[in-house]
């Protein structure tokens, strides 16, 4: 057994108590009532974990407190979403439901670059209009969002143009209010946090929708597979 394999359950406790949002007072002898552990094997996980930067651990006057950081709630999302493939198979698309908002425009300048462009039009078989749909989703749907760096989805490949080097992005086939042809962009490197979907398409898609600031949208997301 791996030390991931054998801190995993540790860490997915501490998702399930709320950790991934906020520090949660962690007592070793709960943790281990709850999973059935001895306080010192608990207490050698948090060390692991925290070596490992999957958790930080603060003290709060007279309590200990943990949260998780990305890399652990990272950590426990790509967990449960191979074991739901490994269990469940492919299962199907996903819905997003978010608001429209005005973003930076960097959209419409990385997505008119000749490397990107050839790409979709080659794998997503369409040339995107010059700029991004971007959609605040509901919180709710903030972890599904996650999920999609863990989903197979068409990839993107990085290249480098003007001296500069343009990263790789994964991309999913999606439908707009069901029946807009897009694509849903998840970019390793963007000033959107994980709250936001990006979306091409060949469409201008706020004219096509009349879609103003804050307006309700729903995404339909197909993984490959």
């Amino acid at each position: 057994m791996t030390k991931s394999q054998a801190y995993m359950p540790t860490l997915i406790e501490l998702y399930s108590s709320g950790a991934a949002g906020h520090p949660v007072e962690a007592s070793t002898q709960e943790l281990g009532r709850q999973l059935r552990l001895s306080q010192q094997a608990v207490s050698k996980h948090l060390v692991q974990l925290e070596a490992a930067g999957m958790i930080e651990r603060r003290r709060r006057g007279r309590r200990n407190t943990v949260i998780l950081t990305s890399k652990g709630s990272d950590t426990v999302l790509a967990f449960y979403t191979r074991l739901r493939q490994a269990v469940e198979g492919h299962k199907g698309p996903l819905v997003f439901h978010g608001r429209v908002f005005t973003g930076l425009g960097e959209g419409g300048y990385y997505v008119s670059l000749s490397g990107y462009r050839k790409q979709f039009l080659k794998l997503l078989g369409f040339e995107p209009y010059p700029g991004t749909l971007n959609l605040v989703l509901d919180p709710s749907e903030t972890d599904l969002r996650r999920q999609l760096k863990f989903l197979d989805g068409v990839e993107i490949r990085g290249f480098q143009a003007g001296g500069r080097s343009y990263g790789p992005v994964k991309c999913f086939r999606a439908m707009v209010e069901g029946n807009h042809r897009a694509g849903a962009l998840v970019i390793e490197r963007t000033h959107h946090g994980e709250a936001v979907l990006e979306i091409i398409s060949p469409e201008h898609l706020r004219e096509a929708l009349s879609l103003d600031e804050g307006d309700p949208v729903s995404v339909t997301v197909y993984p490959e597979g």
